[in-house]
């Protein structure tokens, strides 16, 4: 593939990914921000003239690419973790470093990559699935390049990053701060951290061993820890009030559970589950590979619920005989299929006459029926909510805010809108996991609804 042939490719790609990953992200200044850092890094680069154009994604998924002809992107999802210029700088330049290398070429493709329910669920719902799950569980989009590849652009963006001024160290310590969030997410599903899958880039090499080359990269590069500045204050400055997790026109995520305040419908998951949300769908990950993917679809009206699930939703499908049952006061319906490795189970409940909300799960056979009770739970919390309920419901946002006397992770944890895992959350958010405490006077991250 010639270098003109991936700009076209790149070209083509832009707008499918900016509808994908929810738009471009509707604050101007920090965009400009953005753009600035990118600029700052394209200079450092063997291509200082290189037409780089920067897009913020109106995403909560933790998620940065590049794709060939110089769009670059990173999502609002991996600001809220970055906690200074530095580190963005250095996601930028990791990015570009892909590029400019042409490992896309390479690889001889510029697919978008797909989460485990695409691959494997996604024959239930129709060929457009995969399309439908881009982003989820921060997989995102070229994600297929080498173990080689992935060290090779490490080096290059921590290069980038000395040569732009910055400290290069900034690479290795974003690189620990993903590495924290996945252990975190980890517990919260109450399953065994594996450090050799990381949601960002995933499948190359383990995060520790990426920090620990990025941090000899640093060293290569000549300065100590600390000597290059970070630019801290300004990157928190630049973020203070952006929206964090879900944009409230597509649904919140609280904790287990998710409200859509505009569609009026709320359910929870069971403990040890996470839940993440898309413009087009939400994902619920439990343990032992327990999955599930919710998302509506329009029925037309007079059609009942079974028929629709069995001749419209799977059509072309192998189900089990239908059953059908009430949530909550709404006609639902249910059956189950083999797909692939996964023991499938479909479910529709009947919001209203022409709209159906629907739960896809997948369990391995492995797990037999050790989380029957916990998807039963699942499927069962689903309700209409009332407008009152809906109104109360404000979006998340960052909150930047300075270190007090007395205060530590505890309790700055409690002044976040989190009810489970807040010292944890607000470790990981600020660069501090897994017991670190913040310093008196230190400007720090907090998540608010607001």
């Amino acid at each position: 593939m010639s270098e003109e042939q991936e700009a076209q490719a790149g070209a083509a790609a832009h707008p499918k990914i900016v509808e994908a990953y929810g738009g471009v992200y509707g604050d101007e200044k920090l965009g400009a921000y953005v753009a600035g850092v990118t600029a700052r890094i394209v200079k450092a680069t063997n291509r200082p003239d290189g037409p780089y154009r920067v897009t913020v994604l109106d995403s909560p998924v933790v998620n940065a690419f590049a794709l060939p002809g110089g769009y670059v992107y990173v999502t609002r999802g991996l600001m809220a973790l970055v906690n200074d210029e530095a580190e963005l700088a250095g996601v930028i330049g990791h990015e570009i470093g892909h590029v400019n290398a042409r490992h896309s070429a390479q690889r001889q493709t510029a697919a978008m990559g797909t989460s485990l329910l695409g691959a494997v669920l996604g024959a239930v719902v129709g060929s457009d699935a995969v399309n439908q799950i881009v982003g989820l569980g921060g997989q995102g989009l070229l994600a297929n390049y080498s173990r080689e590849q992935e060290y090779e652009a490490d080096m290059l963006g921590v290069r980038y990053l000395a040569k732009a001024g910055y400290d290069p160290y900034a690479a290795a310590d974003f690189l620990q701060s993903m590495n924290a969030q996945e252990e975190l997410r980890a517990q919260m599903r109450n399953a065994q951290y594996d450090a050799s899958r990381n949601d960002w880039l995933a499948s190359h090499p383990a995060t520790p061993s990426r920090v620990a080359a990025a941090r000899q990269y640093a060293g290569e590069a000549g300065s100590a820890t600390g000597q290059l500045p970070r630019n801290g204050s300004a990157y928190l400055s630049a973020i203070d009030g952006m929206l964090y997790g879900d944009d409230p026109e597509e649904g919140l995520v609280r904790d287990r559970e998710f409200i859509h305040p505009k569609l009026r419908f709320a359910f929870e998951a069971p403990q040890h589950f996470t839940v993440t949300n898309s413009a087009r769908m939400v994902l619920v990950e439990g343990p032992e590979g327990t999955v599930a993917q919710f998302d509506g679809a329009k029925k037309a009206d007079g059609v009942e619920i079974g028929q629709y699930l069995a001749a419209v939703w799977a059509k072309g499908v192998k189900v089990s005989e239908v059953e059908r049952f009430k949530v909550n006061g709404m006609s639902a319906a249910t059956a189950t299929a083999k797909v692939g490795k996964y023991n499938g189970r479909l479910v529709a409940i009947e919001y209203a006459p022409d709209v159906v909300y629907r739960f896809l799960i997948g369990t391995l056979p492995q797990t037999g029926a050790r989380y029957d009770s916990a998807i039963h739970a699942l499927v069962t919390s689903f309700r209409k909510i009332s407008a009152a309920e809906a109104n109360v419901v404000k979006p998340m946002r960052i909150e930047i805010v300075q270190v007090g006397s007395g205060d530590t992770a505890e309790t700055l944890g409690r002044r976040m809108v989190f009810s489970d895992h807040a010292a944890e959350r607000f470790r990981v958010l600020n660069g501090l996991w897994p017991s670190g405490q913040p310093i008196k006077g230190q400007r720090v991250k907090l998540v608010v609804a607001r």
